[in-house]
């Protein structure tokens, strides 16, 4: 019987994964080096997670670019519950907060996201737009993941980055946009950063994912060049 669904050995669904006892941190498959560069990575990303939500609260912006939303959104769906993470415990847990946090971030992305949207078009057909983009970049983000993505997805997760990266400086470039923050900047950086440290060290032969880690590190460091070196728009520092 042909599988409708190519599955990867690494894919463990969140069923399978509490079949058995997890231990916090996988130091089997990782070192210890490997798993602090995730961790604190992990934990910067979910500062610049909560800092969104608090600059939406206040502004009604959005600092993040709206195709990484939906992108990140999707992807993190994906490794909560159909390819997760085989670091451990607290790993899955980090998992999850990614998505409950990017889960009222795409939400006001419904309500906020047309600021960022130079096309009235676009503007006024966002809602039918974004739902669109959730249910297409779902589908074709699972498959791929689950079918062909390294332990812990870096694949896909870097190639999200790399657009979110590529996409903070268009958002630099929208008049009066005020989503452009520097803390946010820096923590994505930093985080990413170090998560691409251990990647690296995991698997120094993947010429594909080193030529990701580089790529982004270049557009961040732009960015907050940008950020720095004067305003196109209206830059927060907090």
């Amino acid at each position: 019987m042909i599988p409708l669904i190519e599955i990867s050995p690494y894919t463990v669904n969140i069923f399978q994964y509490f079949r058995t006892p997890q231990p916090w941190f996988n130091t089997g498959y990782y070192t210890i080096p490997q798993i602090v560069l995730f961790t604190t990575g992990a934990v910067l990303w979910v500062i610049a997670y909560i800092n969104t939500l608090i600059w939406i609260r206040r502004r009604q912006v959005l600092d993040i670019p709206a195709i990484a939303i939906i992108l990140n959104y999707t992807c993190e769906v994906t490794t909560g519950f159909f390819f997760l993470p085989n670091m451990g415990l607290v790993l899955v847990i980090a998992y999850w907060a990614w998505m409950v946090l990017d889960t009222f971030i795409v939400i006001s992305l419904f309500r906020y996201g047309y600021k960022q949207m130079r096309v009235d078009f676009f503007r006024s057909h966002l809602s039918v737009f974004l739902a669109v983009g959730l249910i297409v970049c779902f589908a074709v983000q699972c498959t791929f993941i689950i079918a062909y993505d390294l332990p812990m997805a870096p694949l896909d997760s870097y190639i999200i980055n790399l657009v979110m990266s590529v996409c903070f400086i268009y958002m630099y470039f929208i008049p009066g946009y005020e989503g452009n923050r520097k803390l946010t900047a820096w923590t994505k950086a930093l985080g990413t950063g170090l998560i691409s440290i251990m990647f690296q060290l995991r698997y120094p032969g993947n010429t594909f994912l080193t030529t990701l880690y580089l790529s982004c590190a270049a557009f961040d460091i732009y960015y907050i060049w940008l950020l720095h070196k004067g305003p196109m728009s209206a830059v927060k520092s907090a």
